[in-house]
């Protein structure tokens, strides 16, 4: 099989693989599209380690199911599937207390394990997850960075009625916005690419405007200057939900959070197995509306060196030969 490998910071290459073995509770998964997110471009750029060179990439995988491990009794041939790439180990105290994304033996994959963007992977079969029939190969590529944004509302205990701004339009910034509009909240949003921007005013989202103050504020950026702007934008009482990364340190006066009674959450991925279930009876409509170009998996380079100014989702197809933009 065809598979993508990284040599070095900023140089990706196909290389013939064996097609994985199908393990004991495994599906062996025909992989139809790899979504390209941030994560992915620290790895491409070299700014995220990763265990060893060449290093297969990819943790955004959509597919179909071509094969069963021994003891896999709830999945089909044939169903289509999207994977969630945070294997946890349910044995570990975060595990135990339903909080998977801080699995302490957690297997990222494409980060510390091989990743996904391969003509076929063997992944386990609770995080294949089978998608509705009507979807189309598009559309599949936006449910998992779309359970990171239900994993956010969820944990930011917005209730109706709540004005919410996300700062932050990429890939899952706007998955987070389709959300939201889905689900009725008033959204606006901050972006300083126009290209974004446009893309989140199309999908009915508002643009932030000067002295407004939000519920509910998520920050998605993953920028020092976003997570500053999320505390001073928040309205007294609002809770400020930081789902970009951010490694830059910003300025917090404590008896500004006390006096204002702010609530700040972290949200990190999601949780197993509650937050892909509750995504896949969610799906917004617009999610076709946010995925940007395609690229054939010829065109990798191509892809991984324009991601970053593309607006919306970039993806890489292996199903067909055919690339748009």
């Amino acid at each position: 099989m065809r598979a993508l490998l990284l040599d070095m910071p900023n140089e990706v290459r196909i290389a013939d693989l064996p097609v994985p073995l199908c393990l004991d509770g495994e599906v062996l998964v025909k992989v139809l599209g790899v979504g390209v997110c941030g994560s992915d471009l620290s790895v491409f750029k070299g700014h995220r380690q990763v265990p060893s060179y060449p290093w297969q990439m990819g943790h955004e995988a959509v597919g179909e199911i071509v094969g069963l491990g021994h003891g896999v009794n709830d999945r089909e041939v044939g169903e289509r599937v999207v994977i969630e790439p945070n294997y946890c180990c349910f044995t570990c105290g975060e595990c135990l207390s339903g909080n998977t994304s801080g699995c302490l033996n957690r297997v990222i994959v494409g980060m510390a394990a091989p990743g996904v963007i391969a003509e076929y992977i063997s992944v386990p079969s609770a995080f294949a997850w089978k998608v509705p029939s009507s979807l189309s190969v598009k559309e599949m590529i936006c449910l998992e960075p779309l359970t990171v944004g239900a994993a956010a509302l969820r944990r930011s205990g917005a209730k109706d009625g709540d004005k919410t701004l996300v700062i932050g339009a990429g890939s899952s910034g706007l998955s987070l916005i389709s959300l939201l509009l889905s689900k009725g909240f008033s959204t606006y949003f901050i972006e300083t690419k126009p290209g974004r921007s446009a893309l989140a005013t199309r999908i009915g989202a508002l643009i932030h405007e000067t002295g407004e103050r939000y519920d509910q504020v998520f920050e998605c950026s993953g920028t020092a200057d976003g997570a500053q702007q999320a505390i001073s934008l928040a309205a007294d009482g609002a809770t400020i939900t930081l789902v970009g990364l951010s490694a830059s340190p910003i300025e917090v006066v404590p008896s500004d959070l006390v006096r204002r009674r702010l609530t700040i959450v972290g949200s990190m991925i999601y949780d197993h197995p509650a937050d892909f279930r509750e995504m896949l009876h969610h799906i917004p409509e617009a999610i076709s509306e946010i995925v940007g170009a395609k690229f054939t998996l010829d065109d990798a380079q191509m892809a991984f060196e324009g991601a970053s100014e593309v607006p919306g989702k970039s993806w890489i197809s292996l199903d067909d030969k055919g690339a748009y933009s």
